[in-house]
């Protein structure tokens, strides 16, 4: 079917109903259609004796086993899977119009080919064993797309400079279309080739970078040494990292504003952080721990995985040689942290603090204090860094410094410990940076792990793409109940919304969600930005109209006819007494945020 050209299936090949060779000449494949288990497959209502060919009676490919009616009623059959094939084929004309490229894989036991026409480029790739196979393939002139199977339309990671692996069962097949706009899957973490590392050669461990530190004859080459490090070798490494948010802007200057030692158990880091500045009185601020990884220290040699990923610099004092690391890619650096939250700790730096904060519940997720916990990098990783303390606890340390009261923080204290809401991931503490000049600001946050089976955006998606597919599949009539399972789901999600909003309404001591009476100037406020946002909507509808499907037009028109009448509706509420009262709310509330937990939402 992904071969050049109009594929032809003789029928019956589309329910495997097999052939009654025994007929001979060519009537081995003109028996009757097998389209059900009845007289005659379905066929005729004839005389079974006077039919032209006797229908298949194989206790395997016999009718009343292989059967359009049976294969009609099951998702994995042979038939459906025909019909999703070709719905799929029919999706591109690469399939039968496009050229044909040969790749040439090492694997022999695998056939891989490239379809093109136009724009369009899929990617087929065939196991002919009868066995598991393995196969890399050369894709380096398609760099940066992203594979996307048409079958399941599941996205793989992108295609970068090194062959591509795949692996493939038992006369297993790919189809996939190669695409730059398609995004790749949420759980990829882009490993960017880094160019060589540079060397920074130290003397007198962490010392080597402070002027004031180290004896007066060396105060010159703790300069050079801090100055490298400040405008080449933090700004490089920076900039490859996802949680750096000033990707694209031009940096002016990159400063060490403030530094710490701490001693962790994996050995002593330095606790960093850098101000960046850019044109146009642009700043930021970035937390870099920092430690140093030396190879006498790890018998291995190769780093492991991880913190070879956080390099920084390559390191040399004397005669020992190592990695200048990001300490947050060793988990164990997490583990500590998570230990300064829970004993109240508090850490003096150069220029201000740092003050571990347990809230009432960190004991109850901790455990017994003497049972040790591993740590591990979180799967996803984005504008932050997390770490899995066990099975019980998340770090999740913000790389970009803010002033002021983190509301993620004020938030998951108040539900945690005011509130008492069950049905979140509770706060266990908080990691806070105090400047010696200027307000405290949020570092890292403490919370308890929720065992899932993931968010409710996703088991949305997965479960709309298993009905489609399967009314697709089947061709059979929707069932009035159909939806029942996953609307018990959006019943139990609403309830929980609703829980959370009556806790956010709860007095408490809490004077900062304490809840307010609606104003008249509220209710202004409000009505004038539904205004606003009724003019741009619809302003962008009547730029667009002549752009929509015949179907939608009229309602189109209809909708901007009747402008006024919403101005009109919504001028009503304006004039309305005011009443009811306001109360915090989530800020970012989406299906996302709403993560499944058994029968539960959490």
């Amino acid at each position: 079917l992904s071969m050049p050209g109009s594929p032809i299936i003789y029928y019956g090949d589309e329910i495997g109903m097999g052939d009654n060779f025994f007929l001979g000449d060519r009537n081995g494949v003109r028996t009757p259609m097998q389209w059900s288990p009845d007289r005659n497959a379905g066929f005729s209502r004839a005389d079974p004796q006077r039919l032209f060919l006797p229908p298949i009676m194989d206790p395997i490919y016999g009718y009343e086993s292989v059967n359009v009616e049976a294969q009609s009623r099951d998702r994995s059959s042979l038939l459906n899977w025909m019909r999703r094939m070709l719905a799929v084929r029919s999706t591109s004309q690469a399939f039968g119009r496009g050229t044909l490229q040969f790749l040439s894989p090492g694997n022999r036991k695998v056939l891989a080919y490239l379809r093109r026409y136009g724009n369009d480029t899929i990617l087929c790739v065939a196991n002919l064993a009868r066995s598991a196979q393995a196969v890399e393939l050369d894709l380096a002139s398609l760099k940066g797309h992203v594979p996307t199977e048409l079958l399941g339309r599941s996205t793989f990671p992108p295609i970068g400079e090194l062959p591509y692996l795949l692996t493939l069962a038992s006369h297993g097949f790919f189809w996939f279309r190669l695409s730059k706009e398609a995004p790749p899957p949420g759980w990829h973490a882009a490993q960017l080739p880094r160019e060589e590392l540079p060397l920074l050669v130290l003397f007198d461990g962490w010392a080597s970078f402070f002027r004031e530190q180290v004896v007066p004859w060396r105060i010159g080459l703790a300069e050079k040494l801090r100055a490298r490090l400040e405008t080449e070798v933090v700004p490089k490494f920076l900039a490859t990292q996802r949680w750096y948010a000033a990707k694209g802007r031009q940096v002016t200057r990159v400063v060490m504003e403030d530094h710490g030692l701490a001693s962790s158990p994996s050995g002593e880091a330095l606790l960093a952080f850098f101000r960046v500045e850019g044109k146009g009185n642009f700043t930021e601020r970035y937390f870099l721990p920092m430690a140093l990884a030396w190879e006498a220290q790890r018998p291995e040699a190769a780093y492991p995985g991880p913190v070879a990923a956080g390099a920084v610099a390559q390191v040399r004092q004397q005669a020992s040689i190592g990695l200048l690391v990001d300490a947050l890619a060793d988990p164990a650096f997490g583990l500590y942290l998570t230990d300064v939250i829970g004993a109240n700790r508090e850490m003096a730096l150069e220029g201000g603090r740092l003050r571990g904060t347990a809230t009432s519940a960190f004991s109850s997720l901790r455990g017994d204090p003497a049972e040790p916990l591993e740590a591990s990098a979180a799967h996803a990783q984005g504008s932050n860094t997390a770490v899995m303390v066990g099975d019980r606890l998340v770090l999740k340390v913000y790389r970009r410094v803010r002033q002021g009261m983190s509301l993620e923080l004020e938030m998951g204290r108040y539900l945690t410990e005011s509130a008492r809401f069950p049905h979140i991931a509770p706060l266990a503490g908080a990691l806070e940076y105090a400047p010696s000049e200027g307000e405290p600001g949020t570092l890292a946050l403490l919370f308890g792990f929720v065992r899932n089976q993931g968010d409710a955006w996703e088991h949305t998606i997965a479960y709309l793409q298993r009905f489609a597919e399967e009314v697709r599949a089947t061709h059979t009539p929707v069932p009035a109940d159909a939806h029942a399972g996953y609307l018990n789901l959006v019943r139990t999600l609403a309830q929980r919304t609703a829980d959370l909003h009556r806790a956010l309404a709860t007095p408490t001591e809490n004077v900062d969600f304490s809840p307010e009476p609606i104003t008249p100037q509220d209710l202004t406020r409000w009505c004038k930005g539904v205004e606003q946002e009724i003019a741009q909507t619809l302003d962008l509808l009547e730029r667009s109209i002549d752009s929509l499907p015949q179907a939608t037009r009229a309602d189109a028109q209809s909708l901007c006819a009747r402008r006024k009448e919403l101005l009109r509706r919504l001028a009503t509420c304006r004039s309305a007494p005011a009443s009811g009262l306001k109360v915090r709310h989530h800020g970012d509330y989406h299906l996302g945020q709403a993560l499944l937990t058994a029968d539960d939402v959490v």
